[in-house]
């Protein structure tokens, strides 16, 4: 077993690195800076080289002269050595100096790429880390062909948010297939751990391709490939056996690599589905909640994530799509086309509330200030040992215009009230690699009151879609049951409070991984505060807060 704890330590805890994957506008900023900085180190090469001509060749004329010694043998007069002492000065130090002349001129870029590092945002060690256990986590969650992900190929066709396939991806080396193994083993994906270096040692195996490969990737040659991966079967066996298929630390086949054991110590439990009105009756229940709740939602998001629906066909044959101006007399003409994700809770998706000319202004005006990822609930909601959220985001006031814009057509659809003073900022935030946040409902109680008594606790969230991934990125309500792919200029509103204000529990909801392309979103909580007047306590407490369908 010595050589299953060394695998499983074989990578260090991740601190201090920049999220930089966790932002496309940060990576593409990236790419930019790189191609320049290559563009100046080629520069460097080429200059360098024909440096290194001249003086070579100034080098070897001096030879041919018979300067190997100390001792000039134009001492003992001989006109021939005078002769080629003048021609090798004459002719090879113009050589030399113009030589020298053109070096000078690319000093100043000798000067900016050795300042690189105190001026720019530079990926670490840490940040490619998170980036090898982001992409761990897309292989999970998406169930992905690990060889075809190797070779530059994934197979999203279910999992599409847009109209367009993605192309062919970039293919990984046998070194960054082994890297990404050995981070999926000690964060505890070990079936994914095992798959990569099984694509790693099948890599290796292509002659043709391992020629290319940089000259550092030879550290995993084929025999040590077959020794991690032999380990990392072993590993996954012996958890497996132990511990189960699956818990909140860890992931494994269903059965051994290696074989199939006479008896396990374990008894698969059927997959079951609690939704709804089930999950409301177990939530007093404080031994579930505290020791079965986290897993079963885990696993709920990950079914929504990959496409599935967890309802019944009679609960989806209540829904209904249909044009509502809530009695607006400003949408009378111009009514906004409404779709029903949930009556229970009460989940619309609203199309095309944003316009292209607003969405690029919004991403504009929010590019320039994404900052590192935080927790919008303020660290009250989660633990601080683990981030439960893959993604940068920026807060605007609503003097951008087209936010301004997005208030009123939301006080009118919805009939609430949107001071400046008396809500919470709009929310820009951005998912990158594998971006994603974990489940989690927006309401700051019922044991913690508001941080701000003026704007009260969040009685309903908009989340506005400004950009669309290729694959994945859905929005998923794990005990509702329903998941919504991602719909450019659509927004997607739910209720977080009851009827009697009392915060409903089946809204807590998850930001599935962006498997391809980005997501960009722009969140905006309505506060009660501002609603009492407007929406006053029902006479039946459960009732949901709908759209007025007039």
């Amino acid at each position: 077993m010595g050589s299953l704890w060394v695998l499983s330590c074989l990578l260090s805890l991740v601190t201090g690195s920049h999220d930089l994957h966790t932002s496309w506008t940060h990576m593409e900023q990236l790419w930019q800076d790189e191609v320049r900085v290559l563009k100046q180190i080629r520069t460097l090469i080429h200059s360098f080289t024909e440096l290194n001509l001249v003086l070579q060749r100034y080098v070897e004329s001096w030879e041919a002269v018979g300067g190997e010694g100390d001792e000039w043998s134009g001492d003992a007069g001989d006109p021939a050595a005078t002769y080629s002492l003048l021609r090798h000065v004459a002719e090879g130090w113009t050589q030399v100096d113009d030589a020298l002349g053109k070096t000078k001129e690319i000093f100043s870029d000798i000067e900016m790429l050795a300042s690189r590092a105190d001026r720019e945002l530079l990926p670490r060690n840490e940040d490619v880390m998170e980036a090898s256990e982001a992409v761990v986590r897309l292989a999970h969650v998406y169930s992905l062909n690990m060889t075809l992900l190797a070779s530059g190929r994934l197979l999203p066709a279910p999992l599409q948010t847009a109209s367009t396939p993605p192309p062919n991806l970039h293919s990984l080396s046998v070194r960054e297939l082994a890297s990404i193994g050995l981070v999926a083993v000690n964060k505890g994906y070990l079936n994914a751990g095992v798959e990569f270096l099984r694509a790693a040692r099948a890599r290796a195996e292509i002659h043709a391709h391992v020629e290319k490969e940089e000259p550092w990737a030879r550290q995993f040659s084929t025999q040590r490939l077959d020794t991690l991966l032999t380990t990392a079967v072993r590993l996954h066996d012996h958890v497996l056996e132990i511990r189960g298929p699956r818990s909140l630390t860890h992931v494994t086949a269903p059965t051994p690599y290696e074989h199939q054991r006479e008896s396990l110590s374990y008894v698969k439990e059927e997959e079951g589905v609690v939704v709804g009105v089930q999950y409301l009756k177990l939530h007093g229940n404080k031994t579930w909640m505290l020791q079965q709740r986290p897993l079963v939602e885990l696993h709920q998001v990950e079914r929504l994530c990959r496409g599935g629906d967890l309802r019944t066909n009679l609960v989806i044959s209540e829904l209904q799509c249909r044009y509502m101006s809530s009695g607006s007399p400003w949408l009378l003409l111009a009514p906004f086309k409404v779709e029903q994700v949930s009556l229970d809770p009460y989940i619309v998706l609203i199309y095309e509330v944003i316009n292209p000319g607003e969405i690029e202004q919004v991403k504009e005006r929010a590019s320039r200030h994404l900052h590192a990822s935080h927790n919008v609930l303020k660290d009250f909601n989660h633990s601080a040992s683990r981030s439960p959220w893959s993604l940068k985001h920026v807060w605007l006031e609503e003097e951008v215009q087209s936010l301004w814009n997005l208030d009123r057509r939301f006080s009118h659809l919805a009939r609430v009230t949107l001071p400046q003073h008396h809500s919470e900022p709009y929310m820009v935030a951005e998912y990158g690699l594998g971006g994603s946040y974990e489940a989690h409902r927006d309401t700051y109680g019922p044991v913690r009151s508001p941080p701000d008594l003026h704007v009260g606790e969040r009685m309903a969230s908009v989340l506005t879609f400004l950009q669309a991934p290729t694959a994945g990125g859905r929005t998923v309500f794990p005990w509702v049951g329903v998941g919504v792919g991602v719909v450019e200029r659509a927004a997607l509103l739910w209720w977080n409070l009851l009827s009697s204000h009392e915060h409903d529990f089946l809204t807590r909801h998850a930001t599935c991984p962006v498997l391809h392309g980005s997501l960009r979103v722009v969140k905006k909580w309505v506060g009660y505060t501002a609603q009492w007047q407007t929406q006053p306590c029902g006479t039946d407490p459960s009732r949901k807060i709908m759209i007025p369908s007039h």
